[in-house]
């Protein structure tokens, strides 16, 4: 997994330590520390990435808290309605093989 360092997130992103240590007070990121070393993620950069854009349109720091909370729900729903459907499809493919098995036994093939 890669890890960012807090002065290569402000050099990638042009954004002022505050802006990060503000998203991370609001636990929208959640940087790693190990020792006396915190370390960002590739998640905390994604976010970080959308955060600063909309901080570039004029969202506050309040809107931008909600939008990525919305977000991160829509993901989870998103992946449930994945696991859902892949369930769905394999119990319809097993079946659809039963019920070929009993139409070849049927036949006597």
């Amino acid at each position: 997994m890669k890890r960012y360092s807090l002065s290569t997130l402000i050099e990638i992103l042009e954004v002022t330590p505050s802006f990060i240590k503000r998203l991370e007070k609001a636990e929208l990121i959640l940087p790693v520390v190990e020792g006396e070393e915190t370390f960002y993620t590739e998640r905390d950069l994604k976010k970080l990435l959308i955060a600063r854009d909309f901080k570039e349109m004029g969202i506050n720091l309040a809107g931008i808290e909600v939008i990525l909370e919305m977000r991160e729900r829509m993901l989870t729903i998103r992946k449930e309605a994945d696991e859902i459907l892949y369930s769905l499809l394999r119990y319809i493919d097993e079946n659809i093989k039963k019920q070929n098995k009993r139409r070849w036994k049927a036949h006597g093939r």
